[in-house]
């Protein structure tokens, strides 16, 4: 258990530590790209098209539901 301890800490060492050869401005790019979705609000044209779609297949402009 000790040896697994140790290559994982070894191997995060190398990946982060101040030894590293990947640069701290590299890893926050990574968080960045991977987050963006989530960090930056998307403009209301997707929720547009989403109410477009479903007025098409349920036969109101509002993409709400027509009552019969």
């Amino acid at each position: 258990m000790d040896q697994y301890l140790t290559t994982a800490y070894d191997v995060t060492t190398a990946l982060f530590g101040p030894e590293s050869g990947i640069p701290w401005w590299a890893w926050t790019a990574v968080v960045v790209f991977l987050f963006w979705k989530v960090a930056v609000r998307e403009p209301n044209a997707a929720t547009d098209r989403d109410n477009e779609m479903l007025g098409e297949m349920f036969g109101d402009a509002k993409g709400k539901k027509k009552k019969k």
